[in-house]
């Protein structure tokens, strides 16, 4: 607009300087002709001023509208501004949400996380506290059949399961129809010792007058009394009449001391010690009561007894020993007692005619090599044992029998904690074969056919394989370990275990040796431990002869009469009778 208006006004100023000239040529025709040409082009540029003015008006008013316009632009624009201000306002609100939010989310996924870890940490632990609750109901459940707990330990309120291997006969309990009842045979005359007579003087009814009759009702009584014996040894000296030494009659050694007990009083406090398994203590309270306030044995002299006794049988103990090793079958097994607070070890060698018992501190391999047994078996021996995989070495030469007593406890408590049928499948095959081996043997015979025995190690290889598929099913429950180790047991050790099926011969189970043992329990019981190793083995030592005696038939009181005479019975008396 600025350039139009400068044009028009410099276009105006062109004509008046050309007006101007023309007045002063007014009167030439050239000057006619030029103001002619000068009035076109006046009128030219007033037609173009016209057109400029016009187009300036319009360019105002157009210049107007698009104020108005921009104005309305302007506030519309400065409405969205504020709008868009809002916005962004929101949106940064939104943002901050957004990442709040963002973080809340995050912070929520980890407590999600967590709880879910803690959640799996607790199903582990409530699984495992299932597991353990289930393995201590398991050890409360145990008994004499899944276990060596003797009936004696069988829980309040448990009935008592008592082991019984004799064949059923199918009758009641009880006294039979036809049985002779047994009782003692009544003194002859010159068997009596006294007699009393029991009258009365008048009648116990009503008092009157009695008349004898010549029948008596006699009744035998069979007593016994104590007479005290307090003998005095007199050894009468001399003078030899060649040398002039003066001498006499050899002194036994019981008799070194100026005043002792007789052999009978000692043989009575071993019975108590080493039969009844009376503590100490009670064994000279005891005597005291038989010698009726007499000279009461001191606590001292109950121990020298013992350590008497065990001094007169070390022959007898090489004997045994001896015996032992050269016995096709023999028997072995031990047991935790406790000396002087401590774990020791008792332990068994022997079989029906010999018993040989040893004790130790500890119950380790150094001990069995002590005793001198397993390492001095031959190739012809076989060994019945309860699993001591000790007995396996490569040094030993006997034949090793597994008890299958221990077998089937341990296949029992397998099927009772897991409960998976094939342990308790191969325990009653193991029964029944066993049942029928003792009915076989009974008719004379020697083995099972090939037929039998392979028909049994077929169904044999079916369980355990059945076994091992159960158990790995149940892999991490806390009867795995043991129900695989007993797989494994079974594999490695079949021959062991099973050998008696191809010789009756030979046994079984190791009871033999837990009866042979039992007696130790009885004795901690009552006494609770050993004082030292050296009382452990005097009360092994005496315990060999006194069960070797029994087992040989000979009365356990007058073997031990014959010991305190320091005449003990020897092991050929014993086993030539």
């Amino acid at each position: 607009m600025a350039y139009r208006s400068y044009t028009i006004n410099n276009t105006a100023a062109v004509i008046r300087n050309m007006r101007e000239q023309l007045a002063a040529y007014e009167s030439d025709d050239a000057i006619a002709a030029m103001k002619k040409r000068c009035d076109k082009v006046v009128d030219a540029v007033q037609r173009r001023e016209k057109q400029a003015w016009q187009g300036w008006h319009n360019a105002l008013e157009i210049n107007r509208k698009l104020k108005e316009q921009n104005s309305i632009l302007q506030k519309e624009c400065s409405g969205y501004k504020k709008e868009l201000l809002a916005a962004g306002r929101q949106m940064k609100d939104l943002k901050a949400d957004l990442a709040s939010s963002r973080r809340h989310g995050e912070k929520l996924f980890a407590e999600k996380q967590e709880l879910e870890a803690e959640l799996c940490d607790r199903d582990v632990k409530i699984r495992a506290l299932e597991d353990e609750l289930s393995r201590l109901k398991a050890v409360i459940d145990h008994d004499g059949t899944t276990s060596g707990i003797s009936t004696s330990k069988t829980a309040t309120g448990k009935k008592k399961v008592i082991p019984n291997t004799r064949i059923k006969t199918g009758r009641k309990r009880g006294g039979q129809a036809g049985h002779e009842k047994k009782s003692m045979e009544p003194f002859e005359n010159d068997e009596i010792t006294d007699t009393e007579d029991h009258s009365l003087d008048k009648c116990p009814e009503c008092g009157g007058e009695l008349e004898k009759l010549e029948k008596v009702i006699v009744k035998d009584e069979y007593d016994y009394e104590i007479r005290y014996v307090k003998k005095q040894h007199r050894f009468i000296e001399y003078r030899c009449k060649r040398c002039g030494k003066t001498v006499h009659a050899r002194i036994p050694d019981h008799l070194k001391e100026k005043i002792q007990y007789g052999p009978n009083i000692e043989a009575m406090i071993l019975a108590l010690l080493d039969i009844g398994f009376v503590s100490t203590g009670r064994a000279r309270e005891i005597i005291g009561g038989f010698l009726k306030g007499g000279r009461i044995p001191s606590l001292g002299l109950v121990g020298k007894v013992q350590k008497k006794g065990a001094r007169l049988l070390k022959q007898f103990e090489q004997d045994v020993r001896d015996y032992c090793l050269k016995q096709r079958i023999l028997y072995w097994d031990d047991t935790v007692v406790f000396i002087n607070t401590a774990r020791g070890c008792f332990r068994f060698y022997g079989n029906e005619k010999v018993a040989l018992y040893k004790a130790h501190l500890a119950k380790n391999a150094e001990g069995i090599e002590e005793d001198g047994i397993l390492a001095n078996l031959g190739l012809n021996t076989y060994l019945m044992h309860d699993h001591v995989k000790l007995n396996y070495r490569k040094e030993y030469l006997f034949n090793n029998l597994e008890c299958d007593q221990h077998l089937e406890r341990d296949l029992q408590r397998t099927a009772n904690d897991s409960g998976h049928s094939w342990a308790g499948e191969l325990k009653e095959l193991i029964s029944g074969m066993i049942h029928k081996r003792n009915e076989l043997a009974e008719k004379g015979v020697k083995s099972f056919s090939d037929a039998e025995t392979n028909e049994f190690e077929e169904k044999l290889v079916q369980l355990t394989a059945r076994g091992r598929t159960e158990c790995q099913a149940d892999k991490g429950r806390y009867f795995y370990t043991d129900e695989k180790a007993l797989l494994n047991r079974i594999y490695e050790y079949q021959e062991n275990y099973f050998m008696w099926m191809s010789d009756f011969s030979l046994p079984v189970t190791n009871n033999l040796s837990e009866r042979s043992l039992r007696m130790t329990k009885t004795k901690l019981k009552v006494s609770g431990q050993f004082e030292k190793e050296e009382t452990t083995k005097e009360f092994a030592l005496v315990r060999t002869y006194l069960e070797t005696c029994r087992r040989n038939g000979k009365n356990e009181l007058k073997a031990l009469q014959r010991l305190m005479e320091e005449t003990p019975y020897t092991l050929q008396e014993l086993i030539t009778d």
